[in-house]
């Protein structure tokens, strides 16, 4: 699907909050997703989950989720939807979505997201979801000239289970 995200991934919107820029290239693009599309770390430890999001009937990608899966821990999941894309719910149904399938494929305890503390947007998304501010990380990370700080929010497959 690198070709159908590309000119959306290049939004630099999407990079605000996150330590990445845009991908240089299409070519660049295509190889992460050659990556990605093992859907199993080298060592076999780790499984791989990615998906393009789309609305039904519309071949216009909104956006992407993705999940790592490990053995006996939670799982980390993410989300990008393009900005032309946002504020409709489509981050909401498409991380919902992931969840469900998670929970419904993988004996997991839980999932993880984490999350710049600036991100208000993303933050809103989570607590939507019923995700439950689990810790605070101080400068968790460094780029675009400042340091970040992370909260990680947590859902229990019990908890997901109990949500109307």
């Amino acid at each position: 699907h690198a070709e159908l995200v590309f000119e959306a991934v290049q939004d630099a919107r999407i990079y605000e909050f996150v330590p990445q820029d845009p991908p240089a290239a299409l070519d660049a693009l295509k190889r992460r997703y050659e990556v990605l599309e093992r859907r199993i770390s080298r060592d076999g430890a780790e499984r791989w989950l990615n998906w393009v999001a789309f609305v039904p009937g519309d071949p216009v990608p909104v956006g992407t989720v993705q999940a790592t899966v490990r053995p006996g821990g939670n799982a980390p999941i993410a989300y990008t939807m393009f900005p032309d894309h946002w504020g409709r719910g489509y981050g909401r149904r498409a991380t919902r979505a992931m969840i469900d399938h998670l929970f419904g494929a993988f004996d997991i305890p839980g999932v993880v997201a984490r999350i710049d503390t600036r991100n208000r947007r993303s933050i809103r998304l989570v607590e939507a979801l019923g995700l439950v501010r689990a810790g605070e990380f101080k400068d968790a990370d460094f780029f675009k000239g400042a340091s970040s700080d992370e909260y990680e929010y947590e859902m229990s497959r019990r908890a997901w289970t109990l949500l109307p």
